[in-house]
């Protein structure tokens, strides 16, 4: 199985006059009103990936972009198999010197992205964009957020079942790309799965996950025949979603 094909929908926020989350296909960097899909032959690495720009940053729709192009450039001279975290902190590195322009100095993005090799999917994130396995009516998470509820259960300071009554301000960002040269706390989360028949990968910005539970995205990407995108940005925004919205699915052919 290396053929797969992939279906991406962006679209701006209610009341939002533009978007700030932007898309990497395969080599191709998209914003906007994005509607793309088609095949890839992953005999060779391919890479998709979601950036959102957070929004108290500096610049956020130019915050998104810019990191999906420095991605973009860092992956088309990585080998097929390069250790995806190293790379990812040179990027960080690039992004970083963005600073030394006072225009663009705390311009902030996360980012979720997969690299696709034959059947392999390796997965990587920095903040709350998430990646989800579609299989089995099911949606399991595969990346991790960057918050400080989930560094507070990391070290142990806080159990699972404690989460529910936790403060809002506990799921903030602790960990994003951030063009700041006093940046010294960056992370990334990283996960492999080998992906078997019927199964799907879901990239988002938390444009959906924010609106939606698990077992709600599960439901909705339940039929494994191409899901319509656009019918599940409408049910995010009926369940009162307003933020941008971003969703990737690669599902390989079977």
């Amino acid at each position: 199985m290396t053929n797969f094909q992939f279906t991406a929908f962006s679209q701006r926020g209610r009341g939002k006059s533009r978007n700030e989350d932007a898309v990497l296909l395969d080599n191709q960097v998209y914003q906007g009103g994005v509607r793309e899909g088609g095949m890839v032959d992953t005999a060779q690495p391919r890479y998709f990936a979601i950036a959102d720009g957070v929004a108290i940053g500096t610049l956020p729709r130019l915050a998104s972009r810019r990191l999906l192009e420095i991605l973009r450039d860092h992956l088309a001279s990585a080998s097929a198999t390069e250790s995806l975290p190293p790379l990812l902190h040179r990027v960080q590195q690039d992004y970083v010197a963005l600073s030394a322009n006072p225009r663009f100095h705390g311009m902030a993005s996360t980012l979720v992205g997969v690299r696709l090799l034959g059947n392999t999917a390796a997965i990587f994130n920095v903040g709350d964009s998430r990646a989800y396995l579609l299989a089995d009516g099911r949606a399991d998470l595969l990346s991790r957020d960057h918050s400080l509820l989930n560094d507070l259960m990391d070290d142990g300071e806080i159990t699972a079942e404690q989460t529910k009554d936790a403060a809002s301000i506990l799921q903030g960002l602790t960990c994003q790309f951030l063009a700041d040269a006093e940046c010294a706390d960056f992370r990334v989360n990283t996960a492999t799965h080998e992906l078997q028949r019927g199964e799907r990968i879901l990239l988002c910005s938390d444009g959906l996950n924010e609106a939606l539970d698990d077992a709600q995205i599960a439901s909705l990407f339940s039929n494994q025949n191409e899901t319509d995108l656009a019918e599940v940005f409408k049910a995010a925004r009926r369940a009162g979603g307003s933020d941008d919205f971003s969703v990737i699915v690669l599902a390989g052919e079977n």
